[in-house]
């Protein structure tokens, strides 16, 4: 192989890890939706019908179903990775990149009205933590400051102290990196009322996603790094329910949401196998499983009171509204810049074969259109010709999907 043809390989690769970084890390901080990890329906109040969208980016915003942005944060160096719109209007938010939990004052939200930090011994001590709930020396997590991954905080939920015959609020909290769930008084004493996992042991949990507490008081786990989701009895920390994908399902790869739905039912997000999954109980069998041309590594789904599920949608995705009876979608909110990655390989592969085709023609010892007859040219020809009609009928569908079928 020469010079020039190692060069040109060098050029494409480049190209396409050009492409892959525009799609999936620039351009998305320039769309007013995207990535959204995490989409509440907000039931009452001011922004009763919207939607409280979490994305990749530091940005919590409050949108309607027309796409419009009616409320957002502007706090930059956070990674949002999970929000909550609490009883009193504020926004509670799980700050990846600070290890922390924040309040946001809804009609201030440059301002921190309450905190939980893991890396503050006065809300939690580790080495204290350590010698008094798991019997062992902690001390050294206190050492790990790298951002982002030193505890992954990865999710919050507000849990109100009402529904469970207390007195006081707690929120629960996912401390993704160190394999535990804690929950934390919702006050100013901000003590650990609860725990499941151990840092050092990831077969009781490993890189887990979304803890809920269950009306039943229970506590689901999406045990994503061990392929399983697990129901913790919250008072003998004791696993009353688990589950695990066997064939004809395959496995459950990176699952991180299992929603409560009509009773003995769950909602469940099988992320990286691109689906959701309804599980009955009772009959331990799956009743649907739900795909969607906009999914690209859903996040979570919730089913609405309404008949709607709503999904988040990492990766480039837009939020994806489906149809839970006919599991059909029925709109998306956002553009979807995760199909523009499959178009620009389409390209890069239509600009190579062009580049080979001027080579070819100019190399050839034939007279005018004798070169077409080629096989080395006329070949090309019938690649360019090709990508041209795929890529202009991809282009006309998701053009016709987005601007007549799908609101955003």
């Amino acid at each position: 192989m020469n010079i020039r043809k190692i060069r040109l390989i060098e050029m494409i690769i480049s190209v396409y890890i050009l492409i892959f970084i525009l799609t999936y890390f620039i351009l998305p901080n320039f769309a007013s939706i995207h990535d959204p990890l995490d989409v509440d329906y907000i039931e009452s109040g001011k922004y009763e019908g919207d939607f409280l969208i979490t994305s990749v980016s530091h940005n919590v915003k409050i949108v309607s179903e027309q796409g419009e942005i009616k409320w957002e944060t502007n706090k930059n160096g956070i990674f949002a990775h999970d929000s909550d719109l609490l009883p009193n209007g504020n926004v509670l938010i799980a700050d990846t990149t600070q290890n922390r939990v924040i309040e946001i004052d809804i009609d201030d939200p440059s301002k921190i009205v309450w905190s939980w930090d893991a890396l503050n011994e006065n809300d939690i001590n580790w080495t204290k933590f350590g010698q008094e709930k798991l019997g062992k020396d902690l001390s050294y997590l206190k050492d790990r400051y790298t951002p982002v991954v030193w505890t992954h905080l990865n999710d919050v939920d507000f849990i109100n102290g009402t529904n469970f015959g207390r007195e006081y609020n707690s929120i629960l909290i996912s401390l993704n990196r160190f394999n535990m769930v804690l929950e934390v008084n919702y006050s100013e004493t901000k003590e650990i009322l609860w725990w499941y996992g151990d840092p050092e042991n990831p077969h009781i949990l490993r890189h887990q996603h979304n803890p809920d507490r269950y009306e039943n008081g229970n506590t689901v786990i999406c045990d994503s790094g061990n392929n399983r989701i697990i129901e913790v009895n919250t008072s003998t920390q004791e696993i009353v329910w688990e589950l695990s994908l066997t064939f004809p399902y395959g496995k459950f790869r990176n699952v991180r949401d299992c929603d409560e739905i009509e009773g003995d039912r769950r909602l469940i997000t099988d992320s990286e196998n691109n689906r959701l999954l309804v599980y009955d109980i009772n009959s331990k069998t799956f009743i649907k499983e739900i795909r969607s041309p906009w999914f690209l590594n859903p996040y979570e789904a919730d089913l609405l009171k309404d008949g709607r599920i709503i999904a988040g949608n990492a990766m480039g995705g837009p939020l994806v509204i489906l149809d839970y009876e006919s599991g059909d979608t029925i709109g998306i909110i956002g553009f979807p810049l995760n199909h523009i990655f499959p178009i620009s390989l389409l390209i890069g592969f239509w600009i190579f074969n062009s580049i080979i085709l001027v080579k070819n023609i100019r190399e050839s010892d034939r007279k005018g259109f004798n070169k077409l007859l080629e096989y080395k040219i006329y070949k090309r020809l019938v690649y360019i010709v090709i990508s041209l009609i795929i890529l202009v009928f991809i282009n006309y569908v998701v053009m016709f999907l987005y601007r007549f079928q799908f609101k955003g």
